[in-house]
């Protein structure tokens, strides 16, 4: 799935962006913002993520999901 924004996303949009779409049953999740962007995958073994938007990593987010969802 990928998700752009013209504005910056606070944490709490890209939260929201996030959990709707793993719901939704998507394995990749890439948000972009300008040059800014970061990216989700689900692997067998839960979320892993990489690069930034603001102070906001990838990984970070990733690490919530997975203790969201287990």
């Amino acid at each position: 799935m990928e998700i752009n924004y013209t504005n910056k996303p606070s944490i709490t949009t890209l939260r929201a962006a996030i959990r709707k779409a793993a719901a939704a049953g998507e394995r990749a999740i890439n948000i972009h913002w300008g040059e800014n962007w970061l990216q989700l995958e689900r692997l067998p073994s839960g979320w892993t993520g990489w690069g930034w938007i603001g102070r906001n990593g990838g990984d970070d987010l990733a690490r919530e999901l997975n203790r969201a969802t287990h």
